[in-house]
This record gives structure tokens, C-alpha cells and sequence, in this order.
């Protein structure tokens, strides 16, 4: 564990009050990788195992807990059935492709100062908010139109 990537990872999972894992730098390793990318407790087994990583799902979920209340990750429920994982970054809205399941990130100074303003409307102090919206993403590429089309 003698990499900058891999000093980086220890320093804020001991800044963050946790022990330092390998279960806990290899799966914060992933996030950091790949910062736009969102992932369930499932693909990261996948990934893992990809890398010959003998770790569990039950330990993946685990670490993935904790990593929140740490508040290196963000929990995102963008469906009923499992929640996705993102390094937790810069505020930002997610547009969701109900078909493929692609993940869109994006940032409208429009749409924070319209909450600002009916939160002021309404007298209400504004602490946080989470933004999804669900549609078609209209690629010709979409996987989930390319099923349909079939």
C-alpha cells in the first residue's frame, strides 16, 4: 500500500475516525477512480472480484454504511429495489434513464435559486435537497430502447 492513491485513501478513512481496511481502501479505492461513477453494493462485488478480491457482499455492505456516516460516499435510492453509491463531491441533480438505467449528472443555477426562493415563500429554512428526475434518456444507443426495439 505504497501508492499516493493508496496513502490518500488511509488518510481519510483515519480522518474519518475508521480503521484502516483493506476491504475499506480497495472499495474507496473504486470510488476515487472513477468519480462520476455510481455504484450498488452488487457491482462493486462484481468489480472486486474482477481484481481477485475475496470480498463479501455482507462486508461490502458494511463498509459502504460506514463509509457514508463517514460521509466519503452518498447514498442515492434511485430506484426501489437497490441504492447506488457516489463519492461524496460537490452538490449536484441526477436525471435517470428509465430504461437504460444511464446516470446524468448536472448543476442548474436556475433550478437552486426557483428552491431558494419558494422555500423563502413559504418561510422555510432550506437545509439540503436531493433532485431526480426519471425519463428517457433518447439515445439511439440506449441499451433499453435497443431491447424494446428487438
Amino acid at each position: 500500500m505504497n501508492n499516493p492513491s493508496n496513502e490518500k485513501n488511509i488518510d481519510k478513512l483515519k480522518q474519518a475516525g475508521l480503521k484502516v481496511t483493506h476491504s475499506r481502501c480497495k472499495i474507496l479505492e473504486i470510488f476515487q477512480s472513477f468519480p462520476d461513477e455510481h455504484y450498488t453494493a452488487d457491482r462493486l462485488k462484481d468489480l472486486l472480484d474482477d481484481q481477485g478480491e475475496n470480498i463479501g457482499l455482507a462486508t461490502i455492505y458494511r463498509v459502504l454504511t460506514q463509509l457514508e456516516m463517514a460521509d466519503l460516499i452518498q447514498k442515492n435510492n434511485f430506484n426501489d429495489n437497490q441504492s447506488a453509491y457516489e463519492i461524496k463531491k460537490s452538490h449536484h441533480d441526477h436525471l435517470i434513464c428509465t430504461r437504460c438505467g444511464e446516470i446524468i449528472e448536472f448543476v442548474n443555477d436556475d433550478l437552486e435559486k426557483l428552491q431558494e426562493h419558494i422555500s423563502k415563500k413559504y418561510n422555510f429554512t432550506l437545509e439540503s435537497h436531493v433532485m431526480t428526475l426519471f425519463g428517457d434518456c433518447n439515445k439511439n444507443n440506449c441499451k433499453g430502447k435497443l431491447k424494446k426495439d428487438s
